[in-house]
């Protein structure tokens, strides 16, 4: 890769990166707002995602890559069912932001690609969920749904502690795991 191609590759990760923290917050903002808060134009903006829809999918696709990365790692470890959601929760916090835009994007995908990406990543949480379950770790009664739901509010949560500077980021995974598994009684 030549030096003003690696530059190229760097810049666009970096506003990926920027676009997703923005996006996450503040899904309806402008890609004007979006370019602002990178710190670039909006023509350097333009010249990496050609629309808000090609920056969308390359953030969603991102997201996808980094979750399935980090589950295949857990599943090689050959961990038990808490200390796996621990790990994950380890991975998955500091990219909260990711986590929580394809979540919470996934309604508006009109790429069969992501639909299904997510889709294979939602049963997977749904089969994990069902280990968690047997192994005891969550209430048979709870709904996965609900395990779901839960498992990305408090990934956020403790993202956005993180940046607002509200807990520490190595107490953030396992607060997430303590809220998941024991709610908040002492």
């Amino acid at each position: 890769m030549s030096g003003q191609s690696s530059r190229n590759a760097s810049n666009k990760q970096a506003i990926l990166h920027a676009a997703v923290a923005v996006l996450a917050k503040n899904p309806g903002v402008s890609l004007s707002d979006v370019a602002g808060k990178c710190g670039v134009g909006r023509a350097t903006l333009y010249r990496h995602f050609s629309s808000r829809e090609a920056l969308i999918r390359e953030i969603a696709f991102e997201a996808i890559e980094a979750i399935d990365q980090i589950t295949a790692h857990i599943r090689n470890q050959n961990l038990s069912a808490a200390d796996a959601l621990l790990a994950f929760l380890e991975a998955v916090v500091p990219l909260g932001d990711r986590f929580h835009f394809l979540v919470a994007e996934s309604s508006t995908y009109t790429d069969p690609d992501i639909n299904a990406a997510y889709a294979r990543q939602m049963q997977e949480l749904n089969d994990f969920v069902n280990v968690l379950k047997q192994d005891g770790v969550i209430a048979l009664d709870v709904p996965n749904a609900w395990v779901a739901t839960t498992i990305d509010a408090l990934i956020w949560a403790a993202w956005s502690a993180i940046q607002s500077g509200d807990i520490a980021r190595n107490d953030a995974a396992k607060l997430t795991y303590r809220t998941l598994i024991q709610g908040l009684k002492h």
